[in-house]
C-alpha cells in the first residue's frame, strides 16, 4: 500500500475535503498558497452522519491523464488548484463537486500506484482513533485541526486498507439520491470480510448484515441511520490488480456502454460485468494510471439509495 506521512501528506489529504463546499459560495481561489479549507457544509448543519463516506480523493501518479480519463468517461469537468508542493483538482458533475484529484509524489523505493481514498464521517476523531488502535489499526497521519473544516486523521485498518476519518465542524452533507456521474456505493475488498466488517462496526457503530458461505462471510453489508454505508467483499484470488483496498462505484445509465468507453480511453476491466437477482449491474475497472473503481447500473424500477 502507499505510504503517506508527515506534514505534506496531511496537507494533501485535507485538500480533498476542501472541495466539498467551496462551490456553495462560488469562491474559487486559484494559485492560493497557502489557503484555508472552507467548511464541508455551507450553510452549516447540525447533523453528523457517522459512518457516511463524505468525500473521495484520487491520489494519482498522473494527474493530467486521470483528469482526461474521468472527464471523458463521466462528463466531469475540473477546477485546478496549485499551492506549495501540491497540484490538486476538483472534479465537478453538473456543477457540484464529486471528488478531489491530487498528484502523488512517491519517495524512493515506494510502489508507484494510484488509488482512491475515502473520508468517513465521525463525531470525535481522537476517540475514534483510540478505538481503532485498540483494534489493531495504524496511524498514517496524526489528527489535525483545519480552520473552518474540523479535525481529521489518516489510518490503515488491520488488513492494510487506507482510509481517513473526519469530524466536520459544520456538519455532514445530507443523504441524497444520486444521479448518473455521482458516487453510489463504496466497497472494501478484504481477505476476511467478517473480521473487517466487525472492525468497522466497532469504529462507526454500523448495523452489520453478513452473507455466510461455507468458508465464512463472503460479503458483509454495513449501514447506519437507515442508509447503506459500505460493504465488505471477499478479495478475489484471480484478480492480481485488486489488493486489500477500497473500490468506489459511480452510477451510470448503461454499464456496457460505460465499460466500452472506459476501454477506448485506456482503462481496463478488472472484474467483468455482474448482474444480481435484483438486476443491479456492476463492473470493476482500472483507470489508465491503475486506480481501481467501479461503475453501477440500476434497473429502471429501482430507487437509488446509496452512499455518499
Amino acid at each position: 500500500m502507499m505510504k503517506i506521512r508527515h506534514w505534506r501528506a496531511r496537507q494533501l489529504v485535507a485538500s480533498g475535503l476542501f472541495a466539498a463546499c467551496i462551490f456553495a459560495t462560488g469562491a474559487i481561489p486559484v494559485d492560493a498558497s497557502p489557503f484555508d479549507f472552507p467548511a464541508i457544509t455551507n450553510p452549516a448543519s447540525t447533523q453528523h452522519l457517522v459512518g457516511k463516506v463524505i468525500w473521495l480523493d484520487l491520489q494519482t501518479t498522473n494527474l493530467k491523464r486521470a483528469k482526461e480519463f474521468y472527464g471523458a468517461l463521466f462528463g466531469w469537468d475540473f477546477r485546478d488548484y496549485h499551492a506549495v508542493g501540491m497540484d490538486y483538482a476538483v472534479a465537478m458533475n453538473g456543477g457540484r463537486p464529486v471528488a478531489g484529484f491530487l498528484q502523488r509524489v512517491n519517495r524512493e523505493g515506494e510502489e508507484q500506484r494510484s488509488a482512491w481514498l475515502p473520508f468517513i464521517a465521525v463525531r470525535d476523531v481522537d476517540a475514534t482513533l483510540r478505538n481503532a488502535l485498540l483494534h489493531h489499526a495504524q496511524v498514517r497521519s496524526d489528527p489535525e485541526n483545519l480552520p473552518l473544516r474540523g479535525r481529521q486523521a489518516l489510518l490503515t485498518d488491520p488488513e492494510g486498507a487506507v482510509f481517513a476519518i473526519e469530524a466536520s465542524s459544520s456538519g455532514d452533507p445530507s443523504d441524497a439520491l444520486p444521479t448518473p456521474g455521482n458516487w453510489f456505493r463504496t466497497t472494501l475488498f478484504a481477505r476476511d470480510p467478517g473480521d473487517s466488517g466487525v472492525f468497522y462496526q466497532q469504529l462507526f457503530g454500523y448495523h452489520l448484515v453478513g452473507l455466510p458461505t461455507g468458508a465464512g462471510f463472503e460479503r458483509v453489508r454495513l449501514s447506519s441511520g437507515g442508509h447503506p454505508r459500505i460493504s465488505v467483499n471477499a478479495l478475489p484470488t484471480d484478480v492480481p490488480a485488486l489488493q486489500t483496498q477500497w473500490v468506489n462505484f459511480v452510477l451510470v445509465v448503461n454499464a456496457a456502454d460505460a465499460t466500452a468507453q472506459a476501454l477506448k480511453l485506456g482503462g481496463s476491466v478488472l472484474v467483468k460485468a455482474q448482474r444480481d437477482v435484483q438486476g443491479v449491474a456492476t463492473v470493476i475497472l482500472a483507470d489508465p494510471t491503475g486506480a481501481p473503481f467501479g461503475i453501477i447500473e440500476l434497473p429502471t424500477t429501482q430507487s437509488a439509495t446509496g452512499s455518499p
